[in-house]
């Protein structure tokens, strides 16, 4: 089981108000809470100990008591504090911890979660396709637009669209044996859920990276990717935990091409990185 901190982060804006409270206590004083009886905590968080219970449960734990284990380990693992929200007011050097902190064990869960058989058939299915089709919105685009840059160094064919419209169109006039790569945070966009639906109709194989393998676009695609699950903070400027691991979903990709197909792939690098050095000459 993943770190209990990291899992109650994720899982607070997913459950009722009293389970939110219940979260938060939980959060900000894990070494307090494994000296308390469940009734103890219950009473502390203003709500029933069958509460508590149910809660643990909702986690996927035995119990009250196989919820101080976990925090147990947890704490000895991480400062619990560093897992608490940043604050407005905090120091950089403040900030930097937490984040430091909050995207390594994203990239923690996410590695933890990624299935190796769905790498392997992906990159196959990369390999095979005669021109990948990528498209993604918004913060989702920048991993489509990565993605593109590193597939055409490899000496694939690929193109990659941020307007639904366009992305449609190339579907359309593209061959049924092309791969439509989708990134979607949520997994659940209009946007993308129209491109699946219309890759499927036309037998275009498809790959959804998503943070929710449980999204509808989850279940349109052939190939599902999980990122991360973690969260992210409520002050954030941008979808910043979502954009490191969906970063780090496609470079796992990346990677796993460049190991399977060395030999192939290794003149096409160094022709690219040869021309990049003249056009840096110039």
């Amino acid at each position: 089981m993943e770190n209990i901190l990291v899992l109650l982060q994720n899982t607070r804006n997913q459950v009722s108000k009293k389970e939110r409270v219940l979260c938060d206590y939980i959060l900000s004083a894990p070494t307090e809470v494994m000296q308390l009886s469940v009734q103890s905590l219950a009473e502390r968080c203003q709500i029933s100990a069958a509460t508590v219970v149910r809660f643990c449960r909702r986690l996927g734990l035995d119990g009250y008591s196989d919820l101080k284990l976990h925090l147990s380990a947890a704490v000895q693992e991480t400062p619990a504090q560093e897992y608490s929200e940043i604050k407005p007011g905090e120091s950089a050097a403040e900030i930097s911890s937490k984040l430091q902190l909050h995207f390594e064990n994203a990239l923690k869960v996410t590695a933890k979660h990624l299935d190796d058989q769905t790498i392997e058939q992906v990159v196959t299915a990369i390999h095979d396709a005669p021109q990948v089709q990528l498209f993604g919105l918004v913060s989702s685009s920048l991993v489509a637009q990565d993605i593109y840059q590193k597939l055409s160094r490899l000496g694939v064919k690929a193109l990659v669209n941020n307007d639904t419209h366009l992305a449609a169109t190339t579907l359309a006039s593209g061959s049924k044996n092309d791969l439509l790569l989708v990134v979607s945070t949520s997994g659940n966009t209009k946007e993308a859920l129209q491109l699946l639906r219309f890759a499927s109709e036309k037998n275009v194989a498809t790959v959804l990276i998503t943070a929710d393998i449980n999204s509808k676009g989850a279940n349109l695609a052939d190939h599902v990717l999980e990122s991360q699950k973690i969260g992210e903070s409520i002050i954030r400027p941008g979808a910043s935990t979502s954009l490191v691991t969906e970063f780090f979903v496609a470079d796992v990709i990346m990677f796993r091409y460049v190991a399977r197909y060395y030999t192939e792939v290794l003149n096409k690098l160094r022709e690219t990185r040869e021309l990049i050095e003249r056009l840096n000459d110039i």
